[in-house]
């Protein structure tokens, strides 16, 4: 954490090295240092509880715009994401995209499957849940991502959330949320 001083790392680093020689793993196995609330859903999905700081079970707080602090928009094209690895790398990308996809847009109380061909396409006024199941180094994985467009009403957004954890339950709560 980034409370930890220098002999702290120092023998994090030295465990780290020790495990992977107990286990015989091949020499040039990285060891990856990951800033304290920078995790990557591939390393919390290996913990079964575990939660964010300010993370929010259920409905969790429903903030108002304009109470928000704006976020600059960076334009971004996801399907580059899988072309180059290191902007893979670099945002989180788990494997090359060719996992399972399902995709739900919030109708009133209830999440209505989308038709794959209109995969992609979202509309600023919808919310949508996503369930990707991949594998990775040999182990099934399985992330819900939550897209909560701009001119989402309160109520699509609330059971957006709502219905992202009821799906997480239903899955054993294994899944990442992102």
């Amino acid at each position: 954490g980034k409370t930890a001083n220098s002999e702290e790392k120092k023998a994090a680093l030295k465990t780290a090295s020790e495990f992977i020689d107990k286990m015989g793993y091949p020499k040039h196995t990285q060891i990856q240092v990951l800033p304290e609330t920078g995790e990557t859903p591939l390393f919390k999905q290996f913990f079964k509880n575990w939660r964010d700081r300010d993370q929010t079970e259920g409905l969790g707080q429903a903030y108002v715009s304009g109470h928000v602090a704006k976020i600059e928009k960076v334009p971004f094209d996801a399907a580059t994401l899988h072309t180059s690895k290191a902007m893979a790398a670099q945002h989180g990308m788990e494997d090359d995209g060719s996992g399972k996809k399902q995709i739900w847009r919030i109708e009133g109380s209830e999440k209505v499957p989308v038709n794959p061909s209109t995969y992609g396409q979202f509309y600023g006024g919808d919310s949508y849940i996503i369930l990707y199941n991949y594998q990775h180094a040999g182990k099934q994985g399985q992330i819900i991502y939550t897209w909560q467009g701009a001119d989402s009403t309160q109520d699509e957004i609330a059971t957006s959330a709502f219905l992202t954890v009821q799906l997480d339950e239903e899955l054993g709560g294994s899944p990442v949320q992102v």
